[in-house]
């Protein structure tokens, strides 16, 4: 199982290769997609700002039927609060959002996250970084 951040799912609405290429290697490998509620909320973000947002919602309605989604849940809870706080001690914090992926992500037993993003995820030791 790997987690598809926020840039990886819009990525792969702009068509973008690396994308792509990263997504038909999951899919051999037979390795099952996962994103998390706070990445659809992102996605869903986005859409609604653009100057074509009726376009933009179906671009994100479509992989979001296809994905399962992890929900915030009370192990996600605990993992966030230590992740906060452990990074603000260690003047490494990242943006809360970020925390909470991480936590929901790792909160399901998956440690892997592909992104574009890499800078917003490395800090923390406990997530494996894919990039593209």
């Amino acid at each position: 199982m790997v987690c598809l951040d926020t840039s990886f799912i819009a990525d792969l609405n702009r068509k973008d290769i690396g994308a792509i290429e990263k997504l038909k290697e999951f899919i051999e490998n037979q390795e099952k997609s996962v994103t998390t509620v706070i990445n659809v909320a992102e996605l869903y973000k986005g859409a609604y700002g653009h100057h074509n947002a009726e376009k933009k919602l179906k671009e994100v309605d479509e992989p979001i039927l296809i994905l399962f989604v992890l929900e915030m849940n009370v192990r996600a809870s605990k993992n966030y609060g230590y992740f906060y706080h452990y990074l603000k001690k260690s003047g490494k914090m990242i943006e809360d959002r970020d925390i909470l992926i991480v936590s929901i992500a790792l909160s399901f037993g998956e440690n892997r996250i592909v992104t574009r993003n890499i800078k917003h995820f490395e800090k923390i030791e406990e997530i494996e970084v894919v990039s593209y």
